[in-house]
């Protein structure tokens, strides 16, 4: 079994709600060495936000770590696996240990060790994206801001939406709203250059 790990998806097709995220760290080698090591114990794993990292490494705390997931039948295994001596996750920069698993669908405080269980509504997914793509969108120099600003939006407007995901559909509408004004000033600066 080679290593799945640089895949944006699952060797065959699975249902979303197969996957779950196993563990968030703080380094994509970090992500990749532990994806290795679930990939030699038969335990298919991969590395969403693999692109998203190589490309703005220095946002990994904003982003909330790096995402390794595997299938909820594997959970338990991965687990284990992560228990044995000599294997040890960090917490993502910028972010305490005890409050690494305070995302969704993990319990606040605790082990920085926790599983995110899935439990992430919809809503708070939508957040989630509205702020990758906000922060995808500031390496683009902007070109992405008003799609960014509409999945904001619609991340805000959802009831299933947490806390969570409200504070970051705010950080991409607030990041979204600055990018669309500073588009605007540069394009009636350019008019006003060729006028």
């Amino acid at each position: 079994m080679g290593c799945p790990c640089y895949a944006a998806v699952v060797s065959d097709s699975t249902n979303s709600d197969e996957i779950v995220t196993f563990v968030r760290v703080g380094e994509l080698t970090t992500a990749q060495l532990l994806c290795g090591r679930l990939d030699a114990e038969g335990i298919e794993c991969f590395i969403p936000d693999e692109y998203m990292a190589t490309q703005t490494w220095h946002l990994h705390a904003a982003i909330g770590g790096i995402r390794v997931q595997v299938r909820r039948a594997d959970l338990e295994r991965a687990k284990e696996i992560l228990a044995q001596p000599g294997v040890e996750i960090a917490a993502p920069e910028g972010v305490a240990p005890d409050a690494a698993g305070s995302g969704p669908g993990q319990p606040a405080g605790g082990n920085h060790q926790q599983v995110d269980d899935g439990s992430i509504s919809a809503g708070d997914r939508a957040a989630f994206r509205a702020l990758r793509v906000a922060l995808v969108s500031l390496w683009l120099m902007g070109l992405v801001h008003p799609y960014s600003l509409w999945l904001a939006m619609r991340a805000l407007g959802r009831d299933d939406v947490t806390a969570w995901g409200r504070r970051r559909a705010g950080i991409a509408l607030i990041i979204s709203v600055v990018g669309c004004a500073w588009m605007v000033l540069l394009v009636r600066w350019f008019v006003r250059l060729a006028g």
